[in-house]
């Protein structure tokens, strides 16, 4: 159903069995890390622009280009023209969906903005692509500068794929709904292209509109075969699908501090001309729909959590992760289908899915949470088990777990009782598969992705164990006399898991591995004994063991994957997670930084694919990556609010660069299991003051405050009392409003922010790209 990933985890499995083929070293140079740029990790970014639930988004190409289902949209400057190429790219206001880049050609800089909308509100209307380029002068005399646009089907292929790099196939229809789908057309030698009026068209239908005003030039392909007048009459083209076609080419004269514009729009789809679709392009005003355009994504983000900390590096990521998210989910007749991006990963995993809408419940987003949750019913087999990829029996747990935690964060019990039969059924299956598997556990399987074993999978009976969990929850909300049951079934379930944990633990010294059969496989679930649920008591040592492990296949300051071959972006912050529980706050800073450094200019993640200290290349498993963007979110809004039993949990980890004199640390619309938490930290010079207006629908038992690892604390109070401390956390009643406290920094700390961290990478890199070049491999 999902054949290219099936193909790329076939292929990961190959590696892992026969072993890595020796591959010749290579590197970047670290010259396109430009000192007036944003930084960007990867060396061949890609980004998307699109509309919250509509079935499609545009790549933007490693080279400032965009891709859709018709075409790819390509810029040229110069005469003779030169296809440009640009790297860095960031967001409008750091966090819109809209595209931003400058190149610069013989000192006349072109400043590129791009966005997605659909022509009208309806998110089934059709996605147009604008396009501003504003060419300056800034010398003292008069140019002539020289601006093209044409478009090809694809560019160079250079995998075995067989698809243009960094891009994706199309089209690929889907056998059902939430399967891998593309819309698009394949590529036709046979397509007719005409110039008409403002537009290019093939075969009747509307690729690009360009401006008239200019009096551009216009050309079917930049080169005749004889050097003859190029032809602008409709004609099929013998071309490649690497082949430019439909040019249109601008010669400027700008007088010295002169500006022009010129405007394109690009159908994701093309559009028949004599369409009303036309003519509403043809309307359609670039101001206009960017003004639409930034009041959408605004009104979202105003709607949820807020969050404010001196670096904005921190909270634009997590700011545009929740638009990247927004933008993959689509409306397909009446269900929301969370999937995890619009290019090679467009389709739905229960896995996937229920992270981000766990991230949506505890952002305040509940209603796209429960419009999302609606389709994971939609996958429950007649025997009552959900499952969205073959083998992969996670899905039970990972389908009861979201809908309780939506049901604990909202207290619908409406919406529980509707869903309520569905589980129920899940159940029923749940019982049947354990008394018919003689272990007592999740059966054996071979899921692929992502622990590649064969047997009882570790993380299937964690997820298990948090299906069964939530479901004794939901029960005992709608006190319906079945909640003993569930807790019977929860009890032994429990107990059959210790006794296979004990035995293979016995011969790990305490690491949980991905397997309860066998030592081998790949890190995933087995991270899991303590978060999203606490399963495993949080002094039980097998946890520390088991993050001590892991901790030791980092690379660059991340998780690795694949016995060690790759960089795993979102992987590390499961761990990130379990350190925080525990109280590691020095480690989660370190991960929170290293998951910052491995960002793009636009503030994307990654999955895996990089290798470490080599190329910064994720090859064909583009960005932005919506499990990323869940996890990314869910961890920053834990450390500074999460839930823990009865307790909240307040300030969990933070780092050294927001506790300054003058700063601020602010908080507000938090959804938690136990209301809406607001709260501001201002610091001072040797104190701060911590300020909170919380919202509880129930109260919890204790606000912990935890006290960050590098400050000494010499006093707190609140509410005017005198507090007893430690130096880890204070405990404070569930009222408390004002918090009083005298600190210092210590001494001899290190200086952890977003900057040093650029920095120190910058010259670790910078060391190992010299030494390849005297010494290769």
């Amino acid at each position: 159903m999902i054949k290219k990933k099936r193909i790329l985890i076939s292929q990961i499995a190959l590696v892992l069995l026969f072993g890595s083929i020796r591959i010749i070293a290579q590197m970047v140079s670290p010259n396109i890390d430009e000192a007036d740029q944003s930084f960007s990790y990867f060396s061949k970014p890609t980004d998307v622009i699109g509309r919250m639930d509509h079935r499609e988004g545009t790549l933007i190409t490693p080279e400032g280009y965009l891709y859709t289902g018709s075409g790819e949209l390509m810029f040229f400057t110069g005469n003779p023209p030169k296809p440009i190429n640009k790297r860095v790219k960031t967001l409008f206001n750091n966090k819109f969906p809209i595209i931003q880049y400058t190149y610069r050609d013989k000192g006349i800089p072109y400043k590129f903005t791009m966005f997605a909308n659909t022509l009208t509100d309806r998110v089934d209307s059709p996605l147009i692509n604008f396009i501003r380029v504003r060419i300056q002068n800034p010398t003292e005399r008069k140019r002539t500068v020289y601006f093209a646009t044409a478009i090809r089907y694809q560019n160079n292929a250079n995998t075995d794929w067989g698809i243009g790099d960094y891009r994706f196939g199309r089209a690929i229809i889907p056998d059902t709904i939430g399967a891998f789908e593309q819309a698009g057309v394949e590529f036709n030698q046979d397509w007719l292209y005409a110039f008409k009026d403002n537009m290019l068209t093939r075969d009747g239908k509307i690729l690009y509109q360009y401006m008239k005003d200019s009096k551009p030039s216009r050309r079917m392909t930049w080169k005749m075969g004889y050097n003859e007048q190029p032809i602008e009459k409709p004609m099929s083209l013998y071309v490649l699908p690497t082949t430019p076609v439909g040019i249109v080419q601008y010669e400027l004269t700008l007088e010295p501090g002169e500006t022009k514009i010129l405007d394109f729009k690009l159908p994701y789809l093309a559009l028949p001309k004599e369409s009303s679709w036309a003519s509403r392009l043809q309307e359609a005003s670039f101001d206009e729909y960017l003004q639409k355009t930034i009041d959408f994504w605004e009104n979202i983000l105003t709607r949820g959590i807020n969050i404010s900390l001196p670096e904005k590096k921190v909270t634009n990521t997590f700011d545009a992760n929740l638009i990247y998210d927004l933008i993959a989910r689509d409306k397909i007749d009446s269900f929301y289908v969370q999937k995890v991006n619009e290019f090679q990963y467009d389709a739905f995993w229960l896995r996937d899915a229920a992270f981000i809408v766990r991230m949506y419940d505890i952002s305040g987003y509940h209603e796209f949470a429960r419009q999302c949750l609606d389709f994971f019913l939609k996958w429950q087999r007649s025997d009552g088990n959900f499952i969205s990829q073959g083998g992969q029996y996670d899905g039970w747990g990972q389908t009861l777990w979201a809908f309780g935690q939506h049901i604990k964060m909202t207290g619908d019990k409406k919406y529980a009782r509707k869903i309520y039969p569905y589980l129920k059924k899940a159940y029923k299956w749940m019982q049947k598969t354990l008394s018919e598997e003689p272990s007592g556990l999740m059966p054996v399987t071979t899921p692929g992705d992502n622990e590649l074993i064969t047997g009882h999978v570790t993380g299937h009976n964690f997820w298990a164990l948090n299906g069964l969990k939530s479901l004794i929850f939901i029960a005992n909300f709608l006190d319906n006399g079945d909640a003993d049951d569930y807790q019977k079934t929860y009890d032994e379930y429990y107990q059959n898991l210790e006794r296979r944990l004990k035995k293979v633990t016995d011969r790990t010294e305490g690491y949980i591995p991905p397997g309860l059969d066998t030592l081998g496989g790949q890190d995933w679930g087995n991270l899991l004994s303590l978060y999203p649920v606490q399963l495993l008591d949080k002094s039980d040592f097998r946890i520390r063991a088991t993050l001590d492990r892991v901790l030791n296949k980092y690379k660059e300051g991340l998780m690795t994957y694949g016995d060690g071959r790759w960089l795993h972006h979102y992987l590390t912050m499961r761990n990130s997670q379990t350190a925080l529980i525990l109280g590691d706050q020095e480690q989660v800073i370190r991960d929170l930084y290293a998951v910052l450094l491995h960002t793009g200019s636009t503030h994307t993640g990654f999955e895996f694919s990089i290798l470490p200290w080599k190329t910064r290349d994720f090859g064909m498993n583009l960005a932005p990556h919506g499990w990323f963007a869940a996890e990314y979110r869910t961890l920053l809004r834990n450390m500074l609010v999460r839930e823990e039993g009865e307790n909240l949990h307040l300030l969990s980890a933070v780092s050294p660069a927001w506790i300054q004199p003058g700063e601020k640390i602010s908080i507000h619309k938090a959804a938690t299991y136990f209301g809406s938490v607001n709260f501001e930290l201002e610091c001072k010079d040797g104190s701060a003051i911590l300020t909170l207006d919380n919202n509880f629908k129930t109260e919890p038992k204790t606000i912990i405050l935890h006290l960050p690892w590098f400050m000494e604390v010499r006093k707190v109070y609140a509410d005017g009392n005198s507090v007893n401390k430690d130096q880890k956390k204070i405990n404070l009643p569930a009222g408390t409003h004002k918090v009083e406290i005298q600190w210092q920094k210590q001494k001899s700390q290190n200086h952890y922010n977003y900057q040093q961290t650029v920095k120190n990478y910058k010259k670790e890199y910078q060391k190992r790209y010299n030494d390849f070049l005297q010494n290769g491999n």
